[in-house]
């Protein structure tokens, strides 16, 4: 790396609050001697020059240049101060009715060095820095503390061929614009080799300290932003309300400043070549905004969308003459000589309004924006809401009768609403779902103007059938209801099985005819268009759900004895214990017990139901016979059916070993059983195969004698038992 360095560095002073900002800009001088690339580099800086810089601080002896080849210092270099190149900048009126302040004073400096570079793959980088700000600076976090970065790039790819010269400014800035009065400041460039050319607002970067405010070398990219006070920011260093802008083909700026201060802004020049940034310049500046002496006439424009009439009241700096033009396109008509006009439009619309007034020798124009249109109601309501597919539907009242086709509107009534939104239609119903808070809000503005409305509301619960028997399991007949959504009437009740007529009550009692299970049904919002159903089956059951119905049965066998058949019979038991002490135990419904010797043995059967959680127990006896050997059969040949009671059923009376009749036997113990009964005809009256069925004679058998053939043969028995013989009916 060659550096051809064309200035010598002298001793600087510190302490530079007097400092308004600066610039820095190249020139491609073209191939030196050794062949490099030469740049001669130009660094502009600016100072306040008037009674406000107290101490009369001068401009630096010499300003300290860094070059970077990417991110690495290639070398610092200093340009001295020619005083012979020091320019006043003189404060540009903003018109001939508005006079900036007096003792106003600007100067720049300006400081050369040329540069001799090699071609590089990297970008390079000059940066001149210094400290500090003024601290009368408005939109800066303590200015004092921060200094400024001037700072511009050679690219990579144009120092091998065609190099490059950075655009300069085609005027110098100014630092001064009237409070509360628009300004137009013409920051264009012009760029040597032909290249397009961008502008912007753009961030402006720290640079030296208190401790360091002439740095040397000076620090290298990335550069670090400035601190901006609350409400500031690169894109509004006037702040919002100002509207400051830049036009980024012309470099124009443009505002209207409302705070008077010292303000720093950045104004980036970015150079284009086929369609490709390259490189780019920075004005880092102080604007003052002052307080002038405006003798223009002072109006406020219309509030926008207040009416199709324009009314302009004026409150101060009467003028001698006026010419209106109220911005209508195609007409003369549209003027007014008046000093408080008022001029109606035939359409909404934004008219640009011009003022052209005289006062001796001040003659200036003012504009105005007007917003011409009616206000517009936006108050709107939900109605007529119906349940509808598990939701609820109702319609969106509005009065669009003062609505002009300008207006644009957006509806938005919840993401899971139908439809959720609209864009510029006006709706008629909408389904909302259930269970949810609703906010419906209507957006609608026109040429700029807002107009808002909301509805928030709570939709009401759709019908919901839900209830609980509160009646204690098996308490009998009468069986008490609980409605768990009492808010969801009307309601009917269906009691389930026929058993009574639909019941409207909230939470009825009703008495059932019947132990029995039944189906209740529970109709929530009957006879509405959106009810909802719930059936719940239960059991009634009387207090002591059992059926207390059980058999004990010796099961008597040849020559043993001790087994005997325990059954439950009957109903409404989930668990049945058998317990015989010191014998055996069992839950089985049904068991077959042994016994161990003849006799009575003592137990007890217990019944359990689940539903009622009820649990009863009774004494039983298991009667242990003696062993059978066979049985003994006698058949009477007389009997009275006289239905008494006594002697009316003929039947074979079954006698065990021990000469006592035989109340139970098995009938799957017979081999053969058979009773038949004859008249003297021969005809057969009765027969059955059933072991101890017997012949009733009914009304129709006359006194007499019959026949009787009988044939049993019990499997204790050694021989079958054989039986023909009369019988006599009286009665």
């Amino acid at each position: 790396m060659t550096m051809a360095l064309l200035c010598i560095a002298m001793p600087q002073r510190a302490g530079a609050t007097h400092l308004v900002g600066g610039e820095l800009t190249y020139v491609y001088q073209g191939l030196n001697a050794a062949g490099l690339n030469e740049f001669e580099v130009h660094c502009y800086i600016y100072r306040d020059c008037s009674s406000a810089n107290t101490n009369q601080t001068d401009f630096d002896f010499s300003a300290a240049i860094g070059v970077y080849e990417g991110s690495s210092l290639i070398t610092t270099v200093s340009g001295n101060l020619d005083f012979s190149l020091v320019t006043d900048v003189i404060p540009q009126n903003p018109n001939n009715c508005a006079f900036l302040p007096e003792d106003l004073c600007i100067e720049r400096a300006e400081y050369i060095v040329n540069i001799a570079l090699e071609p590089s793959q990297q970008p390079y980088t000059f940066v001149h820095q210094r400290c500090c700000r003024s601290p009368a600076i408005t939109n800066l976090d303590t200015p004092e503390d921060q200094g400024f970065t001037l700072t511009t790039t050679i690219p990579a790819s144009l120092t091998f061929s065609n190099p490059n010269s950075s655009p300069e400014f085609s005027e110098l800035p100014q630092a001064f614009v009237c409070n509360n009065y628009p300004f137009q400041l013409n920051n264009g460039a012009e760029d040597l080799d032909g290249d397009s050319l961008s502008y912007s607002l753009c961030s402006i970067y720290l640079g030296g300290t208190y401790l360091t405010p002439i740095p040397n070398p000076p620090t290298g990219p990335p550069f670090t932003e400035v601190g901006w006070a609350a409400g500031f920011n690169a894109g509004n260093p006037l702040g919002a309300l100002a509207g400051l802008n830049i036009n980024p083909s012309t470099g124009v700026l443009t505002g209207t400043p409302n705070l008077p201060g010292k303000f720093a802004l950045g104004i980036c020049v970015t150079e284009w070549r086929n369609g490709l940034p390259i490189g780019s310049i920075l004005r880092d500046f102080t604007l003052d905004v002052v307080t002038c002496n405006i003798q223009s006439p002072g109006y406020d424009a219309p509030e926008p969308c207040t009416g199709l009439t324009a009314q302009f009241d004026q409150f101060s700096n009467p003028s001698e003459a006026y010419t209106w033009d109220f911005g209508v396109d195609g007409t003369t008509d549209d003027v007014s000589y008046e000093a408080e006009p008022s001029y109606t439009y035939d359409e909404p619309g934004i008219y640009n309004v011009s003022l052209y007034f005289e006062t001796g020798t001040c003659a200036d124009s003012l504009f105005f924006e007007v917003v011409a249109h009616n206000p517009w109601d936006t108050e709107f309501d939900v109605v007529d809401l119906t349940c509808d597919d598990g939701g609820w539907s109702g319609n969106v009242v509005l009065d669009t009768s003062d609505w002009t086709p300008y207006i644009a509107y957006n509806w938005g009534f919840g993401a899971n609403s139908m439809p959720p939104i609209l864009i510029n239609q006006h709706p008629g119903e909408v389904w909302f779902p259930e269970g949810e808070n609703i906010n419906v809000s209507l957006e609608s503005n026109v040429f700029g103007c807002q107009n808002d409305a909301n509805i928030a509301f709570e939709l009401p619960a759709l019908p919901a059938a839900n209830f609980e028997v509160i009646s204690e399991p098996c308490s009998g007949l009468e069986v008490a209801f609980e409605n768990l959504s009492p808010d969801s009437s009307p309601f009917s009740w269906d009691f389930g099985g026929g058993a009574g007529l639909p019941n409207s009550e909230t939470s009825p009692t009703f008495t059932y005819p019947a132990y029995g299970t039944y189906g209740v049904t529970l109709t929530a919002g009957a006879g509405t268009e959106c009810p909802d159903v719930m059936t719940q089956e239960f059991t009634v059951l009387p207090v002591l759900p059992f059926d207390t119905v059980w058999t004990i049965q010796p099961l008597s066998m040849c020559e043993e004895t001790g087994f005997t058949l325990l059954q439950y019979l009957g109903d409404g038991a989930d668990e049945v214990t058998w317990d015989f002490p010191g014998v055996f135990t069992s839950n089985e419904p049904t068991v077959e017990a042994y016994f161990p010797g003849v006799g009575e043995y003592d137990g007890s059967i217990n019944l359990y139901n689940a539903y009622c959680d009820i649990e009863a127990s009774w004494p039983v006896t298991a009667d242990v016979p003696s062993p059978m050997l066979g049985v003994e059969y006698v058949v009477p040949n007389v009997i009275s059916a006289n239905n008494d009671a006594k002697n009316d059923v003929l039947t074979a009376a079954l006698i065990g070993p021990d000469g006592e009749p035989l109340a139970v036997l098995d009938p799957g113990q017979f081999i053969d059983y058979r009773l038949q009964v004859f008249n003297r005809w021969g005809n057969e009256l009765f027969a059955t195969s059933q072991a101890g069925k017997g012949w009733r004679p009914g009304p129709e058998i006359a006194e007499g004698t019959y026949y009787v053939i009988f044939d049993a043969h019990h499997v204790c028995d050694t021989e079958p038992f054989h039986h023909t013989g009369p019988v006599t009916v009286v009665r």
